[in-house]
């Protein structure tokens, strides 16, 4: 009887160390880029991985394990965001995680009924709330309200043969769907209209290689298109005239190896992630390489095969860290971000220096 007791108390008091309130809470994370004694221009703000951001887990939920349905992101491709909601589509679980950061709370899109979803891979948000969604299984792109209900479904038989990167102008109320195994740009109303299409398989400007994620610049409305193939970015108009492109193979900054999620400040830097150098890269409008941050790795700031990025309208840079199941959100130090925030801005050049 005594043996049975010391072994309860044994198997007890591993679960206390393990799981006990006593443990000391995560150190904050001061990232600033670039190093002094240049001026600060990129900080680390937060990662999101799933509910585990919002609420801590249960003493039976650490024992039994994860329910069936993973609240947790597990193989992450895309981002998106719109008022104060994170948008990510996770292509394992065959979902869309919405991060809710005023309620605190994450939803799901696309996990069951009409609208369910396959493999979701891009991710845009109109202005009227229609969440779109590129499903590369299905071969569709799909459109739902604020309470994830199905209200458009975009795609002929045929017409789309691997829909990727999305991305919404919304001055213009138009869509772009990058179509990467048909090595073209479809281009509709938000209404669901196909309205053009540019791009053909080549090398030359104005055509593609397997092109893979999209983002618009709404000073411009210029669309740039990550040419993965190709190794560069092409940059066109509106109504998909070529304009420039820049990047090519290679191994020093400026280069591509593999180049996926794209995004566009407000002062047009264009921020590039490359899933082979784990990294991600920062270009003037020229296509001039200005910093670059990162590497393999699990901590705060670094990767493990990157993917989606997007940049919103506050300058935060949100990039998925595919194998480090999260997704890494950064703040641009814009001017008018300083001048909004001069106190904080302060406070990051004490941290700086």
């Amino acid at each position: 009887m005594l043996n049975h007791v010391c072994r309860y108390l044994l198997i007890f008091s591993v679960f206390l160390s393990i799981y006990g309130c006593a443990a000391p809470p995560p150190k904050e994370v001061k990232l600033i880029y670039p190093l002094p004694p240049e001026e600060p221009r990129l900080v680390y703000l937060d990662s999101y991985k799933g509910e585990s951001n919002f609420k801590k887990r249960g003493f039976l939920e650490k024992v039994l394990g994860e329910p069936i349905f993973s609240t947790e992101i597990m193989k992450p491709y895309g981002v998106t965001a719109y008022n104060d909601k994170i948008y990510v589509t996770d292509t394992q679980s065959s979902v869309v995680f919405v991060f809710d950061l005023k309620e605190r709370k994450v939803t799901f899109i696309g996990r069951e009924g009409m609208g369910r979803l396959i493999l979701p891979v891009g991710v845009a948000v109109s202005s009227d709330g229609t969440v779109f969604v590129s499903d590369a299984k299905q071969k569709r792109v799909f459109g739902y309200d604020a309470n994830g209900n199905l209200k458009i479904a975009l795609g002929k038989k045929d017409e789309f043969k691997n829909p990727a990167g999305i991305a919404v102008n919304n001055e213009l109320g138009r869509l772009y769907v990058v179509d990467s195994y048909g090595h073209m740009v479809h281009v509709y109303s938000t209404k669901g209209e196909p309205l053009f299409t540019f791009g053909i398989r080549g090398t030359q400007d104005g055509e593609f290689n397997y092109p893979s994620n999209v983002a618009i610049d709404m000073r411009t409305g210029n669309v740039y298109i990550v040419d993965t193939q190709n190794f560069r970015v092409q940059v066109f108009d509106k109504d998909g005239k070529s304009i420039k492109r820049f990047g090519q193979i290679g191994d020093a900054p400026g280069t591509f190896a593999r180049p996926k999620g794209i995004g566009i400040d407000s002062e047009q830097h264009v921020y590039v992630a490359d899933a082979a150098f784990d990294n991600l890269q920062i270009f003037d409008e020229n296509g001039k390489i200005l910093l670059f941050i990162g590497g393999p790795g699990h901590e705060p700031g670094y990767f493990w095969l990157p993917a989606g990025v997007y940049v919103d309208e506050k300058d935060r840079v949100y990039i998925v860290d595919s194998f480090n199941y999260r997704v890494q959100v950064f703040q641009y130090l814009s001017e008018k971000w300083k001048k909004e925030n001069p106190e904080k801005y302060n406070e990051y050049l004490r941290g700086h220096y």
